[in-house]
């Protein structure tokens, strides 16, 4: 490998674990058994390495939202759908453990995000009409607009959300199913009964017996 490719894996490997205000590009050369300027001849700085980080995420999360395009789709296959783009978060979780503090560094970074969540919403709402479209859900035209909102709010923040709640057991939990359960939930009022008991099913093999409030103790 490389070592400019080096430097992108371990900078991510270190900011995931530790979070990007924690680690400096000494720390980076280091972990690498490396100088320091071998490092700066490939990134000037940090937030080089930031922005090449992001774009990666950026084609990653961009395909990974491509609302599914087949018709007749169930449960399992939007499950599995919410799960793919947790995966991809969870692989650049530091970018979200605290977006304002590199975000408010970096205007291009700023426009690249918001276009991220706005590419969420719209594919929510894609798949929230299609499954209106084949009566899977019953739901007006207001209400798939603030369901593809929280569905946008729970997917970006949900890992954020984890990781405070479990700062005292020093390790950040990897149970992505839960995430999606709780997005996952958020269509639940408005599917039919057989619906719900699909989505319970679908839940229950995911996660066992802890998809209900249990999960949060």
């Amino acid at each position: 490998m490389k070592t400019r490719d080096r430097i992108l894996v371990t900078s991510l490997e270190l900011f995931n674990l530790c979070g990007e205000p924690n680690v400096t590009t000494i720390d980076i050369a280091n972990e690498m058994d490396i100088s320091p300027g071998n490092l700066y001849y490939h990134f000037r700085n940090k937030d080089e390495i930031i922005f090449e980080l992001f774009q990666a995420f950026e084609t990653a999360i961009h395909e990974a939202l491509q609302s599914p395009a087949e018709m007749g789709l169930d449960m399992m296959d939007y499950w599995m759908y919410v799960h793919m783009i947790f995966e991809k978060i969870w692989e650049h979780r530091f970018l979200y453990r605290d977006p304002a503090t590199i975000l408010e560094r970096n205007e291009r970074l700023q426009k690249k995000f918001n276009r991220i969540l706005e590419k969420k919403r719209e594919s929510a709402l894609v798949i929230v009409e299609r499954m209106r479209q084949e009566s899977m859900i019953q739901i007006s035209a207001t209400e798939a607009e603030r369901l593809a909102i929280n569905a946008t709010m729970t997917v970006t923040y949900w890992l954020n959300f984890q990781h405070i709640r479990h700062l005292t057991a020093h390790h950040e939990p990897d149970d992505l199913g839960l995430g999606v359960y709780q997005v996952m939930s958020l269509f639940a009022p408005y599917l039919p009964v057989e619906g719900r008991e699909m989505l319970e099913a679908v839940a229950e093999t995911y996660l066992g017996s802890t998809s209900s409030s249990d999960s949060f103790k």
